[in-house]
């Protein structure tokens, strides 16, 4: 925005605070791949993405974000009861609200001080955080929610959101049914880095990884939350009796890549492995099936790169919803028990024509301008405000121009 004054033009910066909560992997890869799209927009913006898990005060890390990692490993029958119990009774808090003002006020003042004109929040609690700290003062910016999910929950229903990015419409349904104007709801898709729709050359990117472009390609991941045994999951597919090449890609756990390194000339398969990579839209180029736990992030990804899966260990509530999702529509198969992963994953190399299919699917499902188009309509935000009503229009698939201004 540019204010006259005199002979001189004054340019007004723009701010934009992306709230996320590091509870995986997946929200902050959302923050950042959002953060980028606004920044390559060639606008006159300063966007500064903020984890609540750094904010936060240590107690709150302990009772919010711990107890929940501890509830997932030791006692997950009893998240899936609370989690359903939530859906169910419709509550719209993960948390006493007390809970958020006191243990993240120094996530407030950071607010106060940089002082948005536009917030958007990645992550269930994060648009929480952001709805509380609006009703308490420290802010005062519209709120644009994202959701990583296919479909969504209560607690994102606050008064204080401005418009609802959502990944499918199974998520809009529900948002309206809970009582949220439809003109209030965009569907989007789950934001990803573009790079998993770009047109790779499959046969350069396995030579450059030293592979055999002739030999099947198995791509393993473990997620960024939950116990995934990822070791027990490539042991298992030497029993495809297929010769399998297999990219595992173990993340920061670096007891299971120490693991998969020592796999190398002990099993009858052609074993890559890789900790933390910022290369995995090269590795599921490359790749030939997915094997992982349904993140919402992951799956888009998997997804827009057009990639079958084989999904394994969600986590309960969320990432089950996931699995059946996926599971309707075609684009991936649930491995339960971990002893079907090896005949599901012979069943689907050995199915060329199957495979095919799946491909077809998941590029029909995908939006790979999801993030594109949840920045296009942060931008326009900060034009408009809150004038929702001259947002972009819906639109139910990647491609469309209805995002264009």
């Amino acid at each position: 925005m540019i204010r006259g004054w005199g002979k001189f033009k004054v340019m007004i910066r723009k701010r934009i605070a992306i709230l996320t909560l590091r509870v995986g992997t997946g929200h902050i890869k959302a923050a950042e791949s959002i953060q980028r799209a606004l920044e390559e927009g060639g606008d006159n913006l300063e966007v500064r993405t903020l984890d609540v898990a750094e904010f936060g005060r240590a107690w709150f890390h302990w009772l919010y974000i711990q107890s929940y990692w501890l509830m997932l490993r030791h006692a997950p029958s009893m998240w899936r009861k609370l989690f359903e119990r939530r859906q169910q009774k419709h509550h719209r808090a993960t948390a006493p609200e007390w809970l958020f003002r006191r243990g993240c006020e120094p996530l407030f003042r950071e607010l106060r001080s940089f002082s948005p004109h536009l917030i958007m929040a990645t992550e269930i609690g994060a648009a929480e955080i952001a709805a509380v700290a609006k009703r308490g003062g420290w802010v005062n910016a519209p709120i644009q929610a994202v959701q990583t999910d296919f479909h969504t929950e209560p607690p994102w229903v606050q008064e204080e959101m401005d418009i609802f990015c959502v990944g499918s419409e199974e998520a809009q349904s529900q948002l309206i049914e809970w009582g949220v104007d439809p003109n209030r709801i965009r569907i989007c898709g789950i934001p990803v880095d573009p790079a998993f729709g770009l047109p790779f050359d499959r046969d350069d990117l396995r030579q450059a990884l030293g592979l055999d472009r002739n030999r099947p390609v198995v791509l393993v991941m473990g997620g960024g939350m939950g116990p995934v045994p990822l070791d027990r999951i490539v042991l298992s597919l030497e029993g495809c009796g297929l010769p399998l090449q297999i990219l595992a890609v173990a993340g920061h756990d670096h007891p299971v890549k120490s693991k998969l390194d020592r796999m190398h000339g002990k099993v009858a398969l052609d074993i890559h492995a890789f900790g933390w990579t910022d290369n995995v839209p090269e590795l599921m180029a490359a790749s030939d099936l997915l094997i992982t736990k349904p993140g919402g992030v992951t799956v888009a990804e998997s997804m827009a790169a057009s990639l079958p899966m084989i999904l394994t260990h969600p986590i309960p509530g969320p990432e089950e919803r996931h699995a059946h999702y996926l599971e309707r529509h075609g684009v991936a198969v649930l491995a339960d028990p971990l002893e079907r992963i090896a005949q599901l994953t012979s069943e689907l190399l050995s199915n060329r024509e199957k495979l095919s299919e799946m491909k077809r699917r998941a590029r029909e499902l995908s939006r790979p301008d999801a993030t594109h188009a949840i920045a296009q309509i942060g931008r326009a935000m900060l034009e408009l405000g809150a004038s929702i009503e001259l947002l972009p229009a819906p639109h139910t698939r990647s491609g469309d121009s209805a995002y264009l201004m």
